[in-house]
């Protein structure tokens, strides 16, 4: 088995058993496991395994729910959205540290058809619609949804 084939089984193992807040934690149980690796690598092969960063740490992607329900949708709203700002025909979404990848998540597989997409950073997300009048919608639907 290579190195990486051995790293990304290892990577797997850690975060099926236990929860894993952010990379540098996953850094130090693969340490503690005698795999080093840098976070470049690490970011990668948590790509390659599908592996994405929901509201409590890291989950294995045949664990992610294959589409978000109004619930879901709404306790990441609730729990995890500081701000929503209107920026032209974008929704500007501020979260608490860490968290803008979780709602960007729910958000891709929400039904809501106002979203074109969005991309999700630390603690931003810009959620892209059609039109301003679209945008001004989408924050006025997401506002109702976490009510």
């Amino acid at each position: 088995m290579s190195d990486k084939q051995t790293r990304q089984r290892v990577i797997r193992d850690l975060i099926s058993k236990q929860i894993v807040q952010n990379q540098e934690m996953l850094v130090s149980l693969l340490a503690e496991q005698g795999v080093r690796t840098t976070q470049t690598t690490l970011s990668r092969d948590l790509n390659e395994l599908g592996i994405w960063k929901g509201p409590d740490g890291y989950v294995l992607g045949d664990a992610a729910p294959l589409r978000a329900n109004k619930n879901e949708l709404r306790k990441v709203l609730q729990t995890l959205v500081l701000s929503m700002e209107l920026a032209s025909n974008f929704l500007v979404i501020r979260t608490k540290p860490g968290r803008a990848q979780a709602i960007g998540y729910e958000l891709d597989n929400s039904s809501l058809e106002l979203v074109v997409g969005n991309i999700s950073g630390d603690d931003t997300i810009f959620v892209a619609t059609r039109s301003d009048e679209d945008a001004m919608q989408l924050k006025r639907e997401l506002e109702e949804v976490a009510q």
